[in-house]
């Protein structure tokens, strides 16, 4: 065309090759306009929600920064190489969005220059359409097919099959669809992102039908497909996840995300159009303490600084000393969250992790939950309810509240947030509505709970106590060493008394089994000897006995 308007001497060929082109071009803009047209009847026809405004949201709590230790670091750089699952999982509030919307930002610039293809996802709790399996797959299936033509192609028949959008598809349609997609041989790697898996709810139409779709997809085995998924670490996503991801990492547990915190913390006091007129010794002591009180929670940070960004300094020590009002909103919904069956295990379990004065073995806690508790009575020991794996037993209950540490050579339960302690115990949940206050609980009423089950565990137990059957009871021990400061709790005495004189307790008989399970301990301690376990039992069982029975009966020494 350019030789007809040059010169006017193009030849038949040249303007039969121009012709051609042109057709080409004018073929090409109808298929793209046909195309365009396809994706936006599929989108109106699946509704599928636009999962850029989390992403959004998750990139404006995004500190400049944050995160670098990950996207350079061995986890994630093995994960990009080869078909696979990430798990990132850590206690609420920890800073999983932020990282997952830094992930999808990378995989975005990998995306741009042609080497990638990506779908990503925000779970949200408080919207049901995003809480599913099929909102999920959705979604996929239209971002997809926005970076793909042969991906818009095999959405295309799925609309045809189905009266050209008159019928909905059903669910077994649409994840057929992503396995063909999935299935194109020499596409570029796929990268599929899903943050807070936690937020969709615990029934079998919601979280589970998510958990089976991403063990399907990764059981596909498609070594271009990698999966990242992002969660509080809660019993039945664990049960699924941990056996399928290739990587995992405790968010919480990173020192790279303690770092972020810190510096987040620091930049904000220091940026402030306020805090920053502080003084600077009130600069570093804010810094110091709030970094300290975070202990691996972004959100709590967060919510601290929000509390101080207008304080003057004569209210620094004040507004420290207040309870967050967000992490109260947000500690309302978590208990609220927990499913109805779990409540009462769950409260219990949060009395026994409150006030022990160590931390609780998981086998501990567990075991406690074999213990049917009554007022007034001893409980009463039912083997049926024991739990093969104690960990799903006690994660199960409330694993938005707690997190599993190892600690000499043995997992122990801790909160995930010391502010869960205090809000347990706090007029402001004695006082709430909406079902959240039945969580409350007294510190007296916890030590009594915990004496109730440590009195229990050593009356069910008999003169034969050995090794063997310490081991079978992993509350024996505890029962033995400290059954006497939950007892002298307050006025905790005087409420089991009842129950101790119902069954008739002796004190030899009592002593006797303390004494036994000390030996029987023993021989898994060296360190203690036999000597040292029977004078700790005769200096304290004797006065603790007698301060409940008003009383003190002589010890024969033999």
């Amino acid at each position: 065309m350019k030789a007809l308007i040059d010169g006017g001497k193009a030849s038949a060929d040249d303007i039969q090759y121009a012709l051609i082109i042109i057709q080409r071009l004018a073929s090409d803009i109808i298929d793209r306009s046909k195309r365009d047209q396809l994706l936006k009847d599929v989108r109106t026809w699946l509704s599928p929600l636009d999962p850029s405004k989390s992403h959004n949201t998750a990139r404006d709590a995004h500190h400049t920064g944050t995160s670098t230790w990950f996207i350079q670091g061995h986890t994630f750089a093995e994960w990009k190489i080869a078909g696979s699952l990430l798990w990132i999982h850590g206690k609420p509030g920890s800073g999983k969005s932020v990282l997952c919307s830094t992930i999808i930002e990378e995989i975005i610039r990998l995306r741009e220059t042609g080497l990638a293809s990506m779908a990503y996802f925000y779970f949200d709790r408080g919207n049901t359409e995003k809480q599913d399996s099929r909102g999920l797959v959705s979604s996929v299936l239209i971002q997809l097919c926005e970076q793909s033509e042969v991906y818009s192609e095999i959405l295309s028949r799925l609309y045809s099959t189905h009266a050209a959008g008159s019928r909905q598809p059903g669910n077994n349609a649409l994840l057929e669809c992503l396995k063909d997609m999935l299935s194109v041989p020499g596409q570029s790697p796929i990268y599929i992102i899903l943050d807070g898996l936690d937020q969709s709810p615990d029934n079998p139409s919601s979280r589970e039908s998510v958990l089976d779709l991403v063990q399907l997809l990764v059981q596909l085995g498609h070594p271009h497909l990698h999966i990242c998924v992002s969660s509080c670490i809660e019993a039945d996503i664990r049960a699924v996840l941990r056996p399928l991801a290739s990587q995992t990492i405790c968010l919480h547990e990173q020192s790279g995300q303690a770092e972020d915190i810190n510096n987040y913390i620091n930049f904000f006091i220091k940026t402030n159009a306020n805090t920053s007129q502080w003084k600077d010794e009130d600069k570093e002591f804010v810094i110091k303490k709030v970094s300290e009180e975070a202990d691996g929670m972004f959100r709590w940070a967060s919510c601290r600084l929000y509390q101080l960004r207008r304080c003057p300094p004569g209210g620094i020590l004040r507004t420290l000393d207040e309870f967050p009002k967000i992490m109260e909103v947000e500690y309302e919904r978590m208990l609220q969250g927990i499913h109805e069956k779990q409540w009462e295990a769950s409260h219990r379990l949060f009395q026994y992790i409150a006030v022990a004065p160590r931390p609780l073995q998981v086998s501990e806690l567990a075991e406690f939950l074999a213990w049917d508790i009554k007022q007034g009575e001893l409980p009463e020991f039912k083997a049926g309810w024991r739990y093969e794996d104690p960990e799903h037993a006690v994660f199960s209950a409330c694993s938005s509240f707690i997190t599993m540490t190892d600690a000499n050579e043995c997992q122990v339960v801790k909160f995930s947030h010391l502010s869960m302690k205090e809000f347990l115990s706090s007029d402001r949940l004695a006082t709430s509505k909406g079902g959240a206050s039945r969580y409350y609980f007294s510190h007296e009423d916890a030590h009594t709970t915990v004496a109730q089950g440590c009195l229990a565990t050593l009356f069910y137990l008999d003169e034969q106590v050995n090794k063997r059957s310490v081991t079978n009871f992993p509350l024996a021990t505890y029962a033995a060493q400290y059954l006497v400061i939950h007892a002298l709790f307050q006025d905790v005495e005087s409420r089991i008394r009842g129950a101790l004189i119902n069954r008739n307790f002796q004190y030899w008989f009592g002593c006797a089994i303390w004494m036994k399970i000390q030996e029987a301990n023993d021989l898994r301690n060296p360190t203690t000897t036999e000597s040292d376990s029977h004078i700790l039992c005769l200096l304290t069982w004797p006065l603790w006995r007698s301060s409940i029975f008003g009383q003190f009966i002589p010890l024969e020494c033999q």
